[in-house]
């Protein structure tokens, strides 16, 4: 029906001809003694409307207290709440629309009835509309975080989609499983939304060029757990809401399922305020899977699944069901399925897995919907599980979502040319030429020297040419004190120009440790150690890689800092500068550090032999390095290293027990033998002087090192004992090492990777690796081929060999961690402020921390990118050293075409 209707009561004077439509009811509810009744009224748009233009009321039959409305907003409202004025807040083109609103009132003994007026105009014969927008990618949200703040639940979400070329005028959907409200993002503006924030179609802001465009957005929920959905890309069209049909079909799976077990629950338990269950499967075999599907059923809503032997392709939104792909074989006699599931009901969801040999049809990628299915829901009983008494089957309804893509890795070619800048690098084989590069995301540029061609290309699975430019990027992300005119990371300045010793001694320079701003002399020294020892052993890889100068001013820069910790005429060494605790409750920028910043050392009253012993390897390993380089800066070095060791060796304690502030952060466990048997060797590597090697020999046990990390040193000295001796004594302990990480005491991950310690866990199998290289370098040892293949199993891990098919090297490929737990990389650009709001945002790293390797994964190869797990995800000089240096001991090989073919990956 028309009517023309004259608002008078309201200071703004609208006379229009409306539409009446009525107001169709739905969910009513009450709390606090008021009464919410959501509704909506159904308009057709025949044609293009701007942002306002749209207007329209609502009109009630009672007084009403407030309205809640998504698509439009309020401009007047009658004093009793019985009419609303309202326009438009986006633009909207031609489509048949739903206008959802929640009103609160007081309840009565009359119902809530209403109409809606509007001047759009009813449709008798519509006219032809313009053709939809194509979606021409679609793909799930991969990433998910979750936080509270003032009393809301927020998620940070993540879509990648790939795009085949540049696209200047697009759409993008987002389609999620619950209600949401206030999406925030930075590629588009929101174009249009569902009044529940079931879906937003948002219009680009600007271009956006192949291979990929990767897409995060901010949203607010209400449940117990995160909404979860997917996102698409339209062009060529009128964008429409997503399908309101039923759900896309669940994927074709054979008729009988290969078998069927009950799930075991081991432990419930209390995670971030929230309830999770840990349960595990048993699926007996009677062959070896190579491609196999396991199908969850659960009886009760649950969210977060976490496995490790496989990954989840799709699952439903209530969480009733989840399908998983396995990531690797299955051997006899059975595939044993852990799993961790959050669930918000007052006991643990029972349910079963069913196994499924094979592959199953694949499927369509398309927005879902968020309405509910008129279909009938597919039904599943259970038995009874082993876990809880039940006195009946158990029913669980379920529905279908969509499924994940997934990528491939192709072979890398590595020539003796110079790499590319760290920009975001693909990982397929390509032979790189000399070129002028740019340290992505700033517009400094820099020329990389060509480096002398030694041998053709030899293909290898990973280009380590690449891993070491990016790591010694890193190096520089860290450095401290007057930074040089050639400064490469342009989110860094200078800092902590004042840092003195106790009677105004320099202490600037070095590197800070970690994600903080102190310098820990022992894991600092531990880094130019193994660092220095990789170059003088492996320089013609650093030469490959047109990284030969970069590395050797890379060393030099803790070696002139650690040159300044030594006073010899005191007998005194600075061995740390800053409280780390005072440090650790800063977050921000080093270059805006203003706490004070105390230095500690050791002395003959304080005796600190391993962080004095450490750092004469370090003086020792870099005299060797910079022998033929720059001979008065090498005898410098070994000068240094001299009287330091006597220092070391006559005055003999820890230094975690002289100086207490370097508790709890690097307490010296292992003692300072290790160190001052390292330290004697390295010095007798360098000097030939017997002497040091009796010392060493004195020093040396016979015992297998439990790990080789800033601590313990002892494999090394072992190594070198032999290397220098040939004595079978040193050469057994140093067998026993590498068997341990390889196949005996060290567990390895279902993925691989061997697993010593939960703290870091990528450096200590990367130090094992560079210890299995320089071993495979030695003469002696007969299992050299064995090593190599293990070393390179480790470091491929590391660089995509992994069951999330990513580096956790940050910057290599495509797929890398983009949160460190590093403050100057959390900040803003600079004068923009830097505090705690960093700390604690679930945003990406604004700063990409190129060439940093993070901590790494849990012992079930399960790795989450957050910056305030500081166990998976802290950065520090000493993770990356024996990285670096075992990817130096790997292109040595490759450039002798002596490096045995690439272990397959184990995901």
């Amino acid at each position: 029906m028309h009517s023309s209707l004259i608002l008078i009561s309201f200071t703004t004077l609208w006379t229009l001809t409306y539409a009446t439509v009525p107001m169709i009811k739905a969910q009513t509810w009450t709390k606090d003694d008021l009464t919410r009744q959501h509704a909506h009224c159904t308009f057709n748009l025949t044609e293009k409307m701007t942002k306002g233009a749209w207007k329209m009321s609502i009109n009630t039959n009672i007084p009403t207290e407030k309205i809640k409305l998504w698509v439009m907003k309020v401009v007047e409202h009658s004093a009793d709440g019985k009419t609303y004025q309202l326009k438009s807040k986006y633009e909207y083109w031609p489509q048949t629309i739903d206008v959802q609103f929640r009103l609160t009132y007081k309840k009565g003994d009359i119902p809530l009835d209403g109409s809606c007026s509007s001047n759009v105009e009813p449709i008798e014969e519509p006219e032809t509309a313009a053709a939809p927008a194509t979606i021409i990618e679609s793909t799930n949200i991969i990433e998910r975080h979750e936080w509270k703040k003032d009393g809301k639940m927020y998620m940070n979400g993540k879509c990648v989609l790939p795009i085949a070329e540049t696209l200047n005028d697009f759409y993008i959907a987002i389609t999620l499983d619950q209600d949401t409200s206030g999406i925030k993002n930075w590629i588009g503006n929101t174009f249009s939304e569902d009044s529940n924030g079931r879906w937003y179609i948002l219009k680009n802001k600007w271009t956006t060029h192949p291979p990929e465009l990767q897409f995060t957005f901010k949203i607010t929920f209400d449940s117990d757990t995160m909404p979860n959905g997917n996102c698409a890309i339209l062009t060529g069209g009128n964008p429409e809401p997503p399908s309101t049909q039923s759900p896309t079909p669940a994927p074709t799976i054979p008729s009988e399922e290969t078998t069927t077990a009950n799930m075991v629950i081991v432990n419930s338990y209390q995670d971030n305020n929230k309830m999770k269950m840990q349960a595990t499967c048993d699926l007996p075999i009677d062959t070896p899977l190579e491609s196999f599907y396991i199908l969850l059923f659960f009886t009760e809503d649950t969210s977060d699944l976490e496995i490790w032997i496989g990954h989840e392709e799709q699952a439903d939104p209530d969480g009733r069901w989840y399908l998983v792909k396995n990531n690797h074989n299955a051997n006899l006699p059975s595939i044993s399925f852990p799993f961790h599931v959050r669930y918000s009901s007052s006991q643990e969801p029972s349910g079963i897995c069913k196994l499924y040999n094979g592959d199953l049809e694949p499927i369509t990628l398309k927005p879902t919907t968020p309405t509910t299915s008129t279909e009938q829901p597919t039904t599943t009983t259970l038995p009874i599980t082993t876990t809880q008494q039940r006195s009946s089957p158990i029913t669980i309804t379920t529905r279908p979502p969509t499924r994940l893509t997934s990528t491939t890795q192709s072979p890398t070619t590595i020539t003796t040319r110079p790499p590319t800048s760290p920009t975001t690098t693909t990982q397929q084989q390509t032979t790189q030429q000399r070129s002028t590069t740019t340290t992505s995301p700033s517009t400094t540029t820099t020329t990389t020297p060509e480096a002398t061609t030694t041998k053709q290309s030899v293909a290898t699975k990973y280009d380590y040419r690449k891993v070491l430019e990016l790591s010694i990027l890193f190096y520089e992300a860290q450095r401290s004190g007057k930074l040089p005119s050639n400064n490469r990371i342009p989110f860094r300045g200078d800092s902590a120009l004042g840092d003195k010793g106790l009677s105004g001694e320099d202490l600037t320079g070095g590197w800070y440790d970690a994600g903080d701003g102190v310098k820990f002399n022992l894991p600092m020294a531990s880094a130019t150690t193994v660092l220095s020892w990789g170059l003088s052993q492996w320089q013609d890889a650093y030469k490959a890689a047109g990284q030969l100068e970069l590395m050797y001013d890379s060393i030099k820069w803790p070696l002139d800092y650690l040159e300044k910790c030594w006073t010899e005429s005191k007998n005194l060494y600075y061995c740390q500068v800053a409280d780390g605790n005072k440090d650790h409750a800063f977050w921000g920028r080093p270059e805006d550090m203003t706490y004070t910043r105390d230095a500690f050392a050791v002395s003959t009253g304080k005796p600190g032999s391993d962080v004095a012993g450490e750092t004469v390897s370090a003086f020792a390993s870099a005299s060797i390095a910079f022998a033929t380089k720059d001979p008065a800066y090498s005898a410098k070095l070994l000068s240094k290293a001299r009287t330091l060791y006597t220092f070391a060796k006559t005055y003999r304690g820890k230094y975690s027990d002289s100086v207490p502030e370097a508790n709890p952060f690097y307490t010296s466990y292992s003692g300072y033998e290790d160190e001052l048997c390292l330290s004697a060797a390295m010095l007798y590597k360098a000097t030939k002087e017997q002497k040091y090697l009796n010392d060493a020999e004195g020093f040396a046990t016979t015992n297998a090192g439990w790990a080789f990390s800033w601590d313990e040193k002892i494999v090394a000295c072992q190594l070198l004992l032999f290397k220098e001796t040939g004595d079978q004594k040193y050469k057994t302990p140093v067998v026993n090492f590498i068997k341990d990480f390889m196949s005996g005491s060290v567990k390895h991950t279902n993925c691989g990777l061997a697993f010593r310690l939960k703290w870091g866990s990528n450096r200590y199998a990367a130090n094992a690796a560079f210890i299995a290289l320089m071993a495979a370098d030695t003469p002696g040892f007969s299992k050299a081929e064995e090593y190599k293949t293990w070393a390179m199993s480790q470091i491929h891990y590391m660089l995509g060999d992994n069951n999330y098919k990513m580096s956790y090297q940050i910057g290599y490929g495509n797929n890398y961690p983009r949160k460190p737990h590093h403050r100057a990389s959390s900040c803003p650009d600079m004068p923009e402020p830097c505090n705690n709001a960093q700390q604690y945002s679930p945003s990406d790293n604004p700063q990409i921390l190129y060439g940093a390797l993070v901590g790494g994964p849990d012992e079930n190869d399960f790795y989450e990118d957050n910056r305030n797990d500081y166990i998976k995800n802290e950065v520090a000089v000493d993770y990356n050293a024996g990285f670096q240096s075992a990817a130096a001991g790997l292109l040595h090989f490759a450039i002798e075409e002596t490096l045995p073919q690439a272990p397959p990956s184990k995901c």
